[in-house]
């Protein structure tokens, strides 16, 4: 069953067609109908119809005002404009807001249950090609190259567990048959422009050609995967034999740089990463590999260097401690303390098992305690708060790894709360700030959330999530009821006619004015006057 609505000014169409239509027997739930388009509007998200109904010529809101507004905001709606008007430029207009149909009035019973049979058989057709198997895995087949490419991005850029990147392996027909992987990356030098006059355009072809050569050499010949990162450089997961895969990855990178050079005339220089034996480490494989990259600072452009070349020993795995930091600092920030308690466990843990110096266990340690600080300036707190004056100090002063842990588990808790009671503190006084606004401002007519949101600086979303535990009511509803406050004060207290009152308070339309005030205080404005004055109603 799908549901509709109808606006129509006309009281005896509306209630014409309501009558004569036998709604359910045509697929449709008629769930509401409205004498204005504003009103209709304002209860659009509310009713969240299917298709609506509306008559062009209506006071407040007219038709055409009506379907652009849902043309930009509710694009899945179905319009339909009925009129007695036949006017070319209407159909014309109607037509560019992608109308749905142009319906005649007098409107035939017989025509409009057909039409609405019509409209029904195209809603199932659009309902059942975005749930037919066949039609989304089509969709999904032609959305594989980018799933496939933010996944491999993430797959060396972030920590993964082995039965997701297995799964998606297999989801996405990725290979890497092991036992051995390594990373290499390719960053082009730079570009040569003499012969385009295009800059834009000649840097995206030389990439792409780039691209080409780089996949056919390590994907098709190797059997390597080929992506491109959104920082425009070409990466190449590489698995084979422990004992040949250096050697083959070196071998086909020297070839990659010389192809490239030799037919695009340009340079490139490539990093390589250290081999793991484990899909799981393939993100530090593609930090050294870019790390490696960072040498040709030193070492010049045009060359194929290797993190094991450059920097001797274990890795350091720096990216195991920027995740670690990275989900830290986020569960702080939004109030959840239990992962904060799991992750400082998970992480002393892992330090107690390694096998990193004294040294370097302190080098992290230090590191952390300065990302917490950086969130207490972030957030507008002295350093000193919650951590004090000497916490590098009292760092040192704890003699084992769980006291560290206790000692950073309470900082980190304190944090929590000191940036929730801040959190709660701003809140407040932006609603305020907001509730002032709407005071200063109710005589606008074009008053708007988003013109409050903007005022004091927050989303449209976080704000209705915030107003209405601050008022008690939504945003539309605290200005209607505020401005009509202060059109019951000023009809106490003034002799203001009607419409001056009305634009005083908002409402250029004297007449839409009277509506709402009827339907709020079940008078009207005259009726109100007459009543606080205590004379009998003319």
């Amino acid at each position: 069953m799908y549901k509709i609505i109808m606006i129509d000014d006309e009281d005896e169409v509306r209630e014409g067609i309501k009558r004569k239509t036998n709604w359910e027997a045509c697929g449709f739930q008629l769930v509401g109908d409205f004498d204005n388009g504003r009103d209709a509007y304002e209860a659009l998200e509310r009713l969240q119809p299917d298709a609506v109904i509306t008559d062009i010529c209506m006071p407040f809101m007219d038709g055409m005002q009506l379907t652009e507004l849902i043309a930009a905001n509710y694009r899945d709606v179905k319009v339909i404009i009925v009129t007695g008007y036949e006017d070319f430029e209407y159909a014309k207009q109607a037509i560019k807001l992608k109308v749905k149909d142009y319906l005649l009035k007098p409107i035939n019973s017989a025509e409009f249950t057909e039409f609405l049979h019509k409209l029904r058989l195209e809603l199932d057709e659009e309902r059942k090609q975005r749930e037919d198997v066949t039609f989304l895995r089509h969709q999904f087949n032609e959305s594989m190259p980018l799933l496939r490419e933010r996944f491999l991005e993430r797959l060396v850029t972030s920590c993964m567990r082995k039965d997701e990147i297995e799964r998606k392996f297999q989801m996405l027909g990725l290979i890497l048959s092991g036992p051995s992987f390594t990373v290499l990356a390719l960053d082009i030098d730079e570009f040569h422009r003499e012969f385009y006059s295009d800059q834009v355009a000649e840097e995206e072809l030389l990439r792409f050609a780039a691209y080409n050569i780089f996949h056919e050499i390590m994907e098709k010949e190797q059997g390597g995967i080929v992506f491109r990162t959104r920082d425009d450089k070409l990466v190449a997961l590489l698995s084979g034999d422990s004992e040949r895969i250096e050697l083959t990855c070196q071998t086909l990178a020297e070839h990659v740089r010389h192809s490239i050079e030799k037919y695009l005339s340009m340079t490139v220089t490539m990093g390589i990463g250290r081999t793991y034996s484990d899909l799981q480490d393939l993100p530090k494989a593609f930090q050294e590999a870019i790390s490696a990259l960072d040498y040709r600072f030193l070492l010049g452009k045009n060359r194929i260097i290797s993190i094991g070349d450059m920097e001797f020993g274990s890795s350091l795995d720096n990216l195991s401690y920027i995740h670690m930091e990275k989900k830290l600092i986020s569960a702080i920030k939004i109030g959840e303390k239990t992962i904060v308690t799991l992750t400082l466990q998970d992480w002393i843990h892992e330090l107690k098992k390694g096998t990193c110096s004294m040294d370097k266990c302190y080098g992290k340690l230090n590191k952390l305690l300065v990302a917490l600080m950086n969130v207490l300036v972030e957030t507008g707190f002295e350093e000193t708060a919650v951590l004090g004056d000497h916490s590098f100090m009292q760092l040192y002063a704890r003699k084992t790894l769980d006291d560290v842990r206790l000692w950073l588990e309470e900082i980190c808790l304190a944090l929590v709360d000191l940036l929730a009671e801040k959190r709660t503190k701003v809140s407040q006084a932006q609603m305020e700030a907001a509730v002032a606004y709407i005071h200063t401002h109710y005589a606008d007519e074009q008053l708007s959330l988003q013109q409050v949101c903007n005022h004091i600086y927050m989303s449209m979303s976080y704000f209705s999530a915030l107003f209405k535990p601050h008022t008690g009511e939504t945003f539309v509803e605290y200005v209607t009821r505020y401005r009509l406050d202060k059109a019951k004060e000023m009809l106490a207290a003034s002799q203001l006619k009607t419409y001056e009152l009305a634009a005083k308070v908002g409402y250029n339309d004297p007449q839409y004015f009277s509506v709402i005030f009827k339907r709020h205080t079940g008078m009207t404005p005259k009726e109100f006057r007459t009543a606080r004055k205590g004379l009998p109603s003319l």
